[in-house]
């Protein structure tokens, strides 16, 4: 099993937790949800028993389900970018976004090249911020980086 097939099991199990948890809150069963709380503390310990690095992409893996996009997103500001990149290619990541907004970000996505990126060009993704009075993620404009 490869590293992100583990992430997506996760990813699954952790779901699962959260439609049983609002099934439970709904029907007013505390047991239930006490029981999913621990499940997913358990869950919590077993991804951190993976390392630094797999709790990294399982917050990016999670992030990049939640907002409906089809790549992982890097949004905040990298002081090390040979370090996500090297996880990724571990993971076996081979294209990204990267819609940071900071001000180092156009230094960011040069040293992205400069480690062997391509930049493949812009796209539109779902950010993290939602629409006014909606549910809906707002469209951002992200790079597109091969590996």
């Amino acid at each position: 099993m490869t590293k992100m097939d583990m992430i997506e099991r996760f990813y699954g199990r952790n779901e699962e937790l959260e439609r049983t948890f609002a099934a439970a809150e709904k029907a007013g069963d505390a047991a239930a949800m006490d029981a999913c709380q621990d499940a997913y503390q358990d869950l919590l310990q077993e991804v951190r028993a993976e390392g630094e690095a797999f709790g990294d992409m399982m917050r990016l893996y999670s992030d990049m389900k939640k907002q409906g996009n089809s790549h992982l997103d890097l949004s905040g500001t990298y002081q090390e970018p040979e370090k996500i990149l090297k996880t990724f290619r571990e993971f076996g990541v081979t294209e990204f976004t990267f819609s940071s907004s900071w001000s180092s970000a156009i230094q960011v996505a040069w040293q992205f090249t400069q480690l062997g990126c391509k930049l493949k060009g812009m796209t539109e993704i779902y950010g993290s911020g939602r629409k006014f009075m909606s549910n809906e993620y707002e469209r951002i404009p992200a790079f597109l980086f091969s590996l």
